[in-house]
């Protein structure tokens, strides 16, 4: 039973554009994936950043930071020393809870800096 010229070039163009739709639908599932990556994205990233900030280590070592600062501030001789060791805090410090602190020199030092 032999196949005719017209069934092999059937069967050859259904091969070639099997091939050609799997390849459009790969690139377009990369496509789409693409963009919902770059929906989402940025909202897990925050929520991964909003879940770091609430960790013990985080608020340690800041903790620990704020009170480097503040021995810097305590030991600087100049008006301008202390003002750059303030405006350090008032940067590293903008969005820290300073409920978080325990110490309360430590925490009047912040608020003091801060203004809040």
């Amino acid at each position: 039973m032999e196949v005719s010229i017209k069934m092999k070039f059937k069967i050859t163009i259904s091969i070639i554009a099997s091939i050609v739709i799997l390849v459009a639908l790969a690139f377009g599932l990369e496509f789409l994936g693409l963009h919902w990556m770059r929906f989402f994205e940025p909202r897990r990233e925050n929520i991964r950043r909003e879940v770091f900030e609430q960790t013990k280590s985080y608020t340690h070592g800041k903790i620990q930071d704020l009170a480097k600062y503040y021995e810097e501030y305590q030991k600087a001789n100049t008006i301008a020393d202390k003002e750059a060791v303030a405006s350090i805090i008032k940067i590293r410090f903008a969005e820290f809870d300073s409920d978080k602190i325990q110490s309360q020199p430590l925490k009047q030092f912040l608020i003091k800096i801060r203004g809040f």
